[in-house]
Protein backbone atom coordinates (compact mmCIF):
# COMPACT_ATOMS: atom_id res chain seq x y z
CA UNK A 1 0.00 0.00 0.00
CA UNK A 2 1.32 3.46 -0.81
CA UNK A 3 2.06 6.11 1.76
CA UNK A 4 -0.87 8.42 2.54
CA UNK A 5 -0.95 11.68 0.61
CA UNK A 6 -2.04 14.82 2.45
CA UNK A 7 -5.18 16.65 1.34
CA UNK A 8 -3.04 19.77 0.93
CA UNK A 9 -0.79 18.01 -1.59
CA UNK A 10 -3.82 16.82 -3.54
CA UNK A 11 -5.28 20.35 -3.56
CA UNK A 12 -1.96 21.75 -4.73
CA UNK A 13 -1.83 19.21 -7.56
CA UNK A 14 -5.44 19.98 -8.47
CA UNK A 15 -4.42 23.65 -8.83
CA UNK A 16 -1.85 22.56 -11.42
CA UNK A 17 1.34 21.98 -9.44
CA UNK A 18 3.39 19.48 -11.40
CA UNK A 19 5.71 18.99 -8.44
CA UNK A 20 2.79 18.03 -6.18
CA UNK A 21 1.38 15.72 -8.84
CA UNK A 22 4.81 14.11 -9.33
CA UNK A 23 4.91 13.39 -5.59
CA UNK A 24 1.48 11.73 -5.82
CA UNK A 25 2.61 9.64 -8.79
CA UNK A 26 5.86 8.60 -7.11
CA UNK A 27 4.03 7.57 -3.95
CA UNK A 28 1.43 5.51 -5.82
CA UNK A 29 2.90 4.21 -9.08
CA UNK A 30 4.16 0.88 -7.68
CA UNK A 31 0.80 -0.13 -6.25
CA UNK A 32 -1.09 1.04 -9.36
CA UNK A 33 1.26 -1.00 -11.56
CA UNK A 34 0.96 -4.04 -9.27
CA UNK A 35 -2.84 -3.85 -9.33
CA UNK A 36 -2.86 -3.49 -13.12
CA UNK A 37 -0.45 -6.39 -13.55
CA UNK A 38 -2.62 -8.62 -11.38
CA UNK A 39 -5.49 -7.99 -13.76
CA UNK A 40 -3.75 -8.23 -17.12
CA UNK A 41 -0.61 -10.34 -16.44
CA UNK A 42 1.25 -8.42 -19.10
CA UNK A 43 4.12 -6.11 -18.23
CA UNK A 44 3.69 -3.71 -21.15
CA UNK A 45 -0.10 -3.50 -20.82
CA UNK A 46 0.24 -2.93 -17.07
CA UNK A 47 2.71 -0.11 -17.74
CA UNK A 48 0.34 1.45 -20.29
CA UNK A 49 -2.60 1.15 -17.91
CA UNK A 50 -0.54 2.68 -15.09
CA UNK A 51 0.33 5.65 -17.27
CA UNK A 52 -3.29 6.01 -18.36
CA UNK A 53 -4.47 5.91 -14.74
CA UNK A 54 -2.25 8.84 -13.84
CA UNK A 55 -3.28 10.79 -16.95
CA UNK A 56 -6.92 10.29 -15.93
CA UNK A 57 -6.07 11.29 -12.35
CA UNK A 58 -4.39 14.50 -13.57
CA UNK A 59 -7.39 15.40 -15.74
CA UNK A 60 -9.90 14.71 -12.96
CA UNK A 61 -8.13 15.85 -9.79
CA UNK A 62 -10.42 18.87 -9.67
CA UNK A 63 -13.32 16.46 -8.99
CA UNK A 64 -11.57 14.69 -6.10
CA UNK A 65 -13.62 14.54 -2.91
CA UNK A 66 -11.47 14.60 0.27
CA UNK A 67 -13.87 12.27 2.12
CA UNK A 68 -12.72 9.45 -0.20
CA UNK A 69 -9.21 8.11 0.27
CA UNK A 70 -7.03 8.83 -2.75
CA UNK A 71 -5.94 5.18 -2.86
CA UNK A 72 -9.57 4.07 -3.09
CA UNK A 73 -10.13 6.49 -5.95
CA UNK A 74 -6.99 5.22 -7.69
CA UNK A 75 -8.15 1.62 -7.24
CA UNK A 76 -11.42 2.58 -8.87
CA UNK A 77 -9.63 4.16 -11.83
CA UNK A 78 -7.19 1.26 -12.29
CA UNK A 79 -9.95 -1.34 -11.91
CA UNK A 80 -12.19 0.38 -14.45
CA UNK A 81 -9.28 0.78 -16.87
CA UNK A 82 -8.30 -2.89 -16.46
CA UNK A 83 -11.88 -4.07 -16.93
CA UNK A 84 -12.10 -1.97 -20.11
CA UNK A 85 -8.88 -3.58 -21.30
CA UNK A 86 -10.10 -7.10 -20.49
CA UNK A 87 -13.40 -6.50 -22.28
CA UNK A 88 -11.64 -5.16 -25.36
CA UNK A 89 -9.26 -8.11 -25.40
CA UNK A 90 -12.03 -10.69 -24.91
CA UNK A 91 -11.56 -13.49 -27.41
CA UNK A 92 -8.04 -12.49 -28.38
CA UNK A 93 -5.16 -14.66 -27.22
CA UNK A 94 -2.11 -12.91 -25.84
CA UNK A 95 1.31 -14.61 -25.86
CA UNK A 96 3.43 -11.78 -24.47
CA UNK A 97 2.76 -12.46 -20.81
CA UNK A 98 5.65 -11.98 -18.41
CA UNK A 99 6.77 -15.03 -16.48
CA UNK A 100 4.94 -15.06 -13.16
CA UNK A 101 8.20 -15.77 -11.36
CA UNK A 102 9.38 -12.26 -12.23
CA UNK A 103 6.56 -10.83 -10.12
CA UNK A 104 7.23 -12.91 -6.99
CA UNK A 105 9.04 -11.70 -3.91
CA UNK A 106 11.27 -14.70 -3.33
CA UNK A 107 12.32 -15.33 0.27
CA UNK A 108 16.11 -15.55 0.58
CA UNK A 109 15.79 -18.72 2.72
CA UNK A 110 13.56 -20.52 0.24
CA UNK A 111 14.73 -23.54 -1.65
CA UNK A 112 14.53 -24.02 -5.41
CA UNK A 113 11.79 -26.59 -4.83
CA UNK A 114 9.63 -24.21 -2.75
CA UNK A 115 10.28 -21.44 -5.27
CA UNK A 116 9.08 -23.73 -8.04
CA UNK A 117 5.96 -24.67 -6.06
CA UNK A 118 5.26 -20.99 -5.34
CA UNK A 119 5.65 -20.12 -9.02
CA UNK A 120 3.39 -22.97 -10.06
CA UNK A 121 0.74 -22.05 -7.50
CA UNK A 122 0.88 -18.38 -8.49
CA UNK A 123 0.51 -19.29 -12.17
CA UNK A 124 -2.47 -21.53 -11.34
CA UNK A 125 -4.16 -18.80 -9.29
CA UNK A 126 -3.66 -16.30 -12.13
CA UNK A 127 -4.96 -18.80 -14.68
CA UNK A 128 -7.99 -19.54 -12.50
CA UNK A 129 -8.60 -15.81 -12.00
CA UNK A 130 -8.54 -15.33 -15.77
CA UNK A 131 -11.53 -17.69 -16.01
CA UNK A 132 -13.64 -15.68 -13.57
CA UNK A 133 -16.22 -13.14 -14.66
CA UNK A 134 -14.84 -9.60 -14.81
CA UNK A 135 -16.67 -8.65 -11.59
CA UNK A 136 -15.47 -11.76 -9.74
CA UNK A 137 -11.92 -11.16 -10.91
CA UNK A 138 -12.00 -7.51 -9.85
CA UNK A 139 -13.37 -8.35 -6.39
CA UNK A 140 -10.89 -11.22 -5.92
CA UNK A 141 -7.90 -9.13 -6.95
CA UNK A 142 -8.81 -6.10 -4.87
CA UNK A 143 -9.87 -8.05 -1.78
CA UNK A 144 -7.54 -11.04 -1.68
CA UNK A 145 -4.49 -9.97 -3.67
CA UNK A 146 -4.42 -6.24 -2.97
CA UNK A 147 -5.75 -6.55 0.59
CA UNK A 148 -8.47 -3.90 0.43
CA UNK A 149 -11.25 -4.04 3.00
CA UNK A 150 -14.73 -5.02 1.86
CA UNK A 151 -15.85 -1.39 2.23
CA UNK A 152 -12.98 -0.19 0.04
CA UNK A 153 -13.84 -2.79 -2.59
CA UNK A 154 -17.49 -1.67 -2.49
CA UNK A 155 -16.43 1.92 -3.06
CA UNK A 156 -13.80 1.14 -5.72
CA UNK A 157 -16.21 -0.98 -7.75
CA UNK A 158 -19.44 0.87 -6.93
CA UNK A 159 -20.97 -2.37 -5.68
CA UNK A 160 -23.10 -3.22 -2.67
CA UNK A 161 -21.61 -5.21 0.19
CA UNK A 162 -23.81 -8.16 -0.76
CA UNK A 163 -22.56 -8.11 -4.36
CA UNK A 164 -18.94 -7.95 -3.21
CA UNK A 165 -19.48 -10.81 -0.77
CA UNK A 166 -21.25 -12.95 -3.39
CA UNK A 167 -18.67 -12.31 -6.11
CA UNK A 168 -15.82 -12.99 -3.70
CA UNK A 169 -17.43 -16.23 -2.53
CA UNK A 170 -17.88 -17.49 -6.10
CA UNK A 171 -14.39 -16.38 -7.12
CA UNK A 172 -12.77 -18.17 -4.19
CA UNK A 173 -14.90 -21.24 -4.82
CA UNK A 174 -13.88 -21.42 -8.51
CA UNK A 175 -10.21 -20.86 -7.75
CA UNK A 176 -10.24 -23.45 -4.97
CA UNK A 177 -11.89 -25.96 -7.30
CA UNK A 178 -9.26 -25.33 -9.98
CA UNK A 179 -6.45 -25.81 -7.46
CA UNK A 180 -8.14 -28.88 -6.00
CA UNK A 181 -8.47 -30.43 -9.46
CA UNK A 182 -4.82 -29.72 -10.22
CA UNK A 183 -3.43 -31.15 -7.01
CA UNK A 184 -5.92 -33.99 -6.68
CA UNK A 185 -3.82 -36.24 -8.88
CA UNK A 186 -0.39 -34.92 -7.86
CA UNK A 187 1.24 -33.74 -4.65
CA UNK A 188 -1.60 -33.45 -2.12
CA UNK A 189 0.75 -32.24 0.61
CA UNK A 190 1.45 -29.05 -1.35
CA UNK A 191 -1.93 -27.51 -0.55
Amino acid sequence: MPEPITPELIQEAARGSQQAFRAIVEANQRFVYAAAFRFVHDQHEAEDITQDVFVRLWKNLHAYKPEVKLTTWLYKIVTNRCLDFLKSRHGRHRNNKVDVSLQLNVNSTSTPETDLHRQELTALVYAAADELTHKQKAVFILRDLEGLTSDEVCEALSMTAGNVKSNLFHARQKIAEKLKNRYQTTDKSFL
